[in-house]
C-alpha cells in the first residue's frame, strides 16, 4: 500500500540503501554505525529473517518506493550493470517523481552515469568520504525525527532488561518476538492499545512468563472505562494471539477477599502467532518492551509513549537523543 503521503515519522525506515555487492563492505560499515545511531536502516544483511520466503521483486520494490524516508544510491559501474540495483533504482526514482523532492540521495564511488539520474542532482563523493562522514551527512538530512511508531534497530536496553547482552542468540530471537509484537500494537486502535498497555504498566508481573494479571477494578480506575467495556476490549483481541480471562483474587489473599468481597483479577497472555517456533517467553519479551518504553517517565508521558508507538527508550543510542 503506498506510504508517500504518511509523516516522516510513520516510515519503517529512515532510510534504504542501494548498492551494488562489490561495494558491500563500505555499505556495510554505513548501515552499522547508521544502526549504531539509532537511525532505521533497510540493508539486505539485517534483514535475512524478513526477506527470506519473500517475493523479492515485489518486496523490495514496495521498501524502496514507499517504506523508507530517503534512499541512498550508491552510485558506480557495478551498479549500472546489475539487474537489482536496477530494480531498485527505478523503483526508488518512482517515488522521487511522484514527490519531486529529495527523496533520493546519491553517493558516488565513480562518474559512472546512471540511467534517470542527472548530473545535475546534488551527490556526494565517495573517493573522499569515509562511512563515518557518510552516516554524518545521512544524519543531518534526516534532521529532528519524531518518534512515532519507532523501534529503535538495536535495542541494547531491552536486551539489558531481559539480561542477554552477552546473548547474541537470545537477542535475535528476542528481537524478533519484540518487532512481532510491536506490530501486534500497531494493529490496534488507540483504546486498545491503551488498556493492554496499562495493563501491563500496572499489573503484576509475579507469574511471568506465562501472564501478566491486574484488578479489574485497578485497571478500572487507570484507564477511566467501565469493566463491561474493558472486558468487551480486552476480549476482542483473539485474533492478535492474546489470551484474556477473569480470575479470582490471588489464593493467599482469600480470607481478606473474602471479608471485602470478590477482586476479580484479567489475566493476560500472548502467544507469538508468528514466531510461535521459537524456544523464548515473548510474553516475558512483551512486558519487557512496554516496561522498557515508559522507564524513566511520569505516567502521562509513558501513556504517551504507548500511544505513539515510541520505544526509543529501549536504545541507549535513541534515549539520549531525548537528553541531549
Amino acid at each position: 500500500m503506498p506510504t508517500t503521503d504518511r509523516d516522516s515519522s510513520r516510515f519503517d525506515y529512515d532510510v534504504c540503501l542501494s548498492f551494488a555487492g562489490e561495494q558491500r563492505a563500505y555499505v556495510r560499515e554505513v548501515a552499522d554505525l547508521l544502526a549504531k545511531r539509532g537511525i532505521r536502516v533497510f540493508y539486505d544483511e539485517r534483514e535475512k529473517v524478513q526477506l527470506w520466503g519473500k517475493d523479492l521483486y515485489a518486496h523490495l520494490d514496495d521498501i524502496y518506493q514507499n517504506l523508507a524516508q530517503h534512499c541512498v544510491l550508491f552510485a558506480s559501474t557495478d551498479y549500472a550493470e546489475k539487474v537489482w540495483t536496477n530494480h531498485e533504482r527505478r523503483s526508488a526514482q518512482a517515488r522521487a517523481i511522484k514527490e519531486q523532492g529529495d527523496y533520493l540521495l546519491p553517493a558516488r564511488f565513480d562518474h559512472t552515469p546512471i540511467p534517470g539520474l542527472p548530473d545535475t542532482v546534488g551527490y556526494v563523493d565517495l573517493r573522499g568520504t569515509s562511512p563515518a562522514e557518510l552516516v554524518d551527512l545521512i544524519e543531518q538530512k534526516l534532521g529532528p525525527r519524531e518518534k512515532e511508531e519507532f523501534f529503535p534497530p538495536i535495542p541494547d536496553l531491552l536486551y539489558q532488561r531481559l539480561g542477554i547482552e552477552n546473548d547474541s542468540d537470545a537477542q535475535q530471537i528476542a528481537l524478533e518476538h519484540a518487532h512481532h509484537w510491536f506490530n501486534v500494537l500497531r494493529r490496534m486502535t488507540q483504546v486498545e492499545r491503551e488498556v493492554i498497555g496499562l495493563a501491563f504498566v500496572h499489573g503484576c508481573p509475579e507469574e511471568l512468563p506465562d501472564n501478566m494479571h491486574i484488578y479489574v477494578d485497578l485497571l478500572r480506575r487507570v484507564t477511566g472505562l467501565p469493566p463491561a467495556k474493558l472486558k468487551r476490549v480486552l476480549g476482542g483481541l483473539n485474533s492478535l494471539g492474546f489470551t484474556c480471562t477473569i480470575r479470582e483474587d490471588h489464593e493467599d489473599a482469600f480470607e481478606r477477599s473474602a471479608q471485602l468481597g470478590q477482586a476479580p483479577l484479567f489475566q493476560i497472555e500472548w502467544v507469538d502467532l508468528v514466531g510461535n517456533e521459537f524456544e523464548y517467553p515473548e510474553m516475558l519479551v512483551a512486558t519487557e518492551t512496554i516496561f522498557g518504553a515508559v522507564d524513566g517517565c511520569c505516567e502521562a508521558c509513558g501513556v504517551g509513549a504507548i500511544r505513539r508507538l515510541d520505544f526509543s527508550h529501549l536504545a541507549s543510542a535513541t534515549v539520549s537523543e531525548e537528553h541531549s
